[in-house]
């Protein structure tokens, strides 16, 4: 539970899809408005659920979540979306009810060719960024977020999570991953994500006065901080 809360990626996950959606697609606007191409996945007729999948279309039994494959939500957004290959937004939109679901597979599937599309899209890069790091290839979040940088050189949250691809690698990098929190710190002293992070680094580095100077940091700026006490608790057992 720990290494959840400390390090689930530091912006609010959702917040690119829904901005985008917000942006892009209102109640009663099409999906898109962009000229449709042809597709190269054809959609999943229901009635040929026992038989081979088209080319290209994102496999239903690979062990994700058995909601994406029952929602009605998903079923919608995947059709729509394999109708309209050039289609940026109808990607999203899937990629982003895919997400939702936990089944980053297919999140990953559609916001692939969202970037094919859009390869500078922040909104895509965000989105993959995030969906490799929760399928657990940081090395490839980091790719992402990379870039992502390279737009934002700025952004604290970017630069935490950046970080903790470092730590959640294995053989962890971290050194490489303090420096991400530091400089997110330089930006913002009060990110806490970044205070609680460098704590929990520290301690794994045996840092322990580092680590207290984080966590005071942390409790001053927000003294109820659903991370604080586990944070005391692991630098008071070692």
């Amino acid at each position: 539970m720990k290494e959840n809360i400390l390090f689930s990626v530091a912006g609010v996950v959702l917040g690119f899809f829904i901005g985008f959606f917000i942006a892009n697609t209102g109640e009663n606007q099409p999906v898109s408005t962009m000229a449709r191409g042809s597709s190269s996945a054809r959609p999943l007729d229901p009635a040929q659920a026992g038989a081979p999948l088209p080319p290209g279309h994102p496999n239903l039994s690979d062990g994700s979540s058995n909601a994406a494959v029952s929602s009605a939500q998903a079923q919608a957004a995947m059709d729509a979306a394999d109708r309209n290959s050039q289609d940026f937004p109808a990607q999203m939109k899937a990629a982003a009810t895919f997400y939702q679901l936990e089944s980053f597979d297919k999140a990953e599937l559609y916001l692939t060719r969202a970037l094919a599309l859009k390869p500078n899209d922040p909104d895509a890069l965000t989105g993959m960024g995030h969906t490799k790091y929760d399928r657990g290839d940081f090395i490839g979040a980091a790719t992402y977020y990379e870039k992502l940088l390279a737009q934002r050189p700025g952004d604290a949250d970017l630069l935490a999570d950046l970080g903790s691809t470092y730590a959640r690698r294995q053989p962890p990098n971290y050194d490489r991953a303090i420096a991400e929190y530091r400089k997110a710190l330089e930006i913002n002293p009060k990110h806490e994500q970044s205070l609680a992070r460098l704590a929990d680094v520290s301690l794994s580095k045996g840092d322990k006065a580092t680590a207290k100077a984080a966590i005071d940091k942390l409790a001053a700026i927000n003294p109820s901080s659903s991370v604080l006490s586990t944070l005391r608790s692991n630098l008071n057992s070692r």
